[in-house]
């Protein structure tokens, strides 16, 4: 009875690895194939696709350009907000 189930388990997996080499190897399956390493890519990637290291510098390199110049001007209108009077304390108005 073991030997009969050791056998259809040889038979089934050899015949479903063999229909699974036959499908992946055919055209739909190459499709599969590459929508999965672009599904990899993006995970990897951080959501970026498959893209080559050039792509990725130049990529950070625009969010962190207009992340500067979003900080330059809030920092312009900080500026312009506030008082331009000087205070100045002595050190006695400090340590009382």
């Amino acid at each position: 009875m073991k030997n009969n189930h050791f056998a259809l388990g040889l038979v089934l997996g050899c015949a479903s690895g063999y229909l699974a080499s036959k499908y992946l190897t055919s055209d739909s399956g190459q499709k599969v194939l590459e929508n999965i390493k672009t599904i990899r890519g993006d995970f990897n990637n951080g959501g970026v696709g498959l893209n080559t290291n050039n792509d990725l510098i130049d990529s950070f390199n625009e969010k962190t350009d207009a992340l500067k110049d979003h900080m330059a001007e809030t920092v312009d209108k900080i500026k312009d907000d506030e008082d331009d009077s000087n205070i100045v304390f002595d050190e006695d108005d400090i340590k009382e």
